[in-house]
């Protein structure tokens, strides 16, 4: 292989630096088979010079104590010094320990189940029980232990069987672990049903989606809240048809990002101002100039947006036309520029959708509550991947029902143990 002529003249320390530069790249996923939008490096933030931890003069905070349920009276007789014998204590103070119990054994029962015939109605009536499950012979606590433990906790199968065994002595394998969150994902189903059904009665959304691997092929992670409901959908498609899915023939108003699909499925539409804002200050940090005025306008108009959301509708409905008018500004500001020529055109295909909070100022600004509810399963795709529709299944009904209860505020361990035993 013949070096490039660019390459012959430099000397060996230079070649050096151009290796372990272009190694930096790739350490950032910086090369062919990655998407653009990866590789851009967005500025870091710049540096406060703060001192770490709190201020002079804070005043700290301690943990309020809890109530006691134990109570423990420590005696002493006999010095354990010299022996003798102590007569009454000179102080006593109190101090409250919060700790655990110990590993408690597994509770291991044998129900006796009779089967009666009626004769009135003529079929077999079989009596239940709350703590016995419709399938297997693991009860329905461990059943919601193991569903937190993997889609709270984030730990994969074989974690999670060995945590049992050295907590419970249970002895698991993690295909049996796989297969109890596939009897919760099946006994979840009638509330992720609900789930869908509010989701696509709901007034206002904001959504999002991520890539997820299934068996090494790119599927999508699809994110619907609502004021009271998460919904998780994983597709192979990015297009309408998830969209379709979750929301049906939905009139309502969503807070998106900039994907296409959106906008053929949703009439009223928010664009997030905090990937425009983002990008924007991405081009002011490499271009300056006229990228960075831009960028600073984009941030008087949000502000400027966020403090109009509260007043009368006239005055919002005048705000709205004036920020047309900017935005059109700015769009032919950036046209003259090449570099900011791809950000124009940004802005002038969100034209529509810039400004739609103003009208209907109780829809989110940003996507920033999707992508935050998107944070739990991008981390645990990196931990765990999926592996057949099964594990779809499985995923997107826990995560979706767990993530639900989370939003209301619910306890999700006895939440899943109420649902599962009903």
């Amino acid at each position: 292989m013949e070096t490039p002529n660019e390459l012959k003249d430099l000397s060996r320390e230079e070649l050096i630096e151009i290796i372990l530069e272009l190694q930096k790249r790739l350490l950032v996923y910086e090369n062919a088979h990655t998407p653009p939008s990866q590789q851009r490096k967005y500025p870091k933030r710049e540096s406060s010079n703060n001192k770490i931890g709190a201020p002079e003069g804070h005043e700290g905070t301690t943990r309020a104590a809890q109530e006691p349920n134990k109570f423990e009276a420590l005696k002493l007789d006999f010095c354990p010094d010299c022996k003798r014998q102590l007569g009454r204590p000179r102080s006593v103070h109190k101090k409250i320990i919060e700790d655990i119990q110990e590993p408690q054994p597994l509770t291991i029962t044998q129900f006796t189940i009779p089967h009666y015939f009626c004769n009135y109605c003529n079929a077999e009536v079989i009596p239940s029980h709350p703590g016995l499950p419709d399938e297997g012979r693991f009860g329905y606590n461990l059943q919601a232990q193991i569903a937190l433990m993997k889609y709270e906790d984030r730990l994969p199968h074989r974690k999670i069987a060995k945590t049992l065994n050295r907590q419970y002595g249970l002895q698991i394998t993690p295909a049996t672990i796989l297969d109890i969150t596939r009897r919760v994902a099946d006994k979840l189903q009638s509330a992720y049903e609900a789930i869908k059904e509010e989701v696509k009665n709901s007034k206002q959304l904001v959504a999002d989606e991520t890539g997820l691997k299934v068996r090494g092929k790119t599927f999508w992670l699809w994110a619907f809240i609502s004021l009271t409901s998460v919904l998780f959908l994983i597709r192979k498609s990015r297009g309408q048809s998830p969209i379709r899915e979750a929301l049906g023939n939905y009139d309502g108003k969503i807070t998106c990002d900039g994907w296409a699909s959106y906008t053929k499925v949703v009439k009223t539409i928010q664009r997030c101002w905090a990937h425009l804002l983002r990008e924007a200050k991405w081009y002011a940090e490499k271009y300056e100039g006229q990228a960075r005025i831009v960028h600073e306008w984009l941030c008087r108009l949000f502000r400027q947006i966020k403090d109009s959301l509260d007043k009368p509708r006239e005055f919002r409905e005048k705000i709205y036309k004036n920020c047309i008018v900017k935005m059109q500004f700015f769009i032919a500001s950036c046209k003259v520029h090449k570099e900011l020529r791809k950000f124009a055109e940004k802005l002038e295909n969100g034209l529509n959708y810039w400004f739609t909070c103003l009208l209907h100022p109780e829809i989110d600004m940003t996507s920033n509550k999707a992508e935050r509810i998107l944070r739990e399963p991008v981390v645990q795709r990196k931990i765990s991947s999926l592996w057949n529709e099964k594990g779809v299944m499985i995923k997107e009904t826990i995560m979706s029902v767990l993530a639900t209860w989370n939003l209301r505020g619910l306890n999700t361990n006895s939440m899943l143990r109420e649902t599962l035993s009903s």
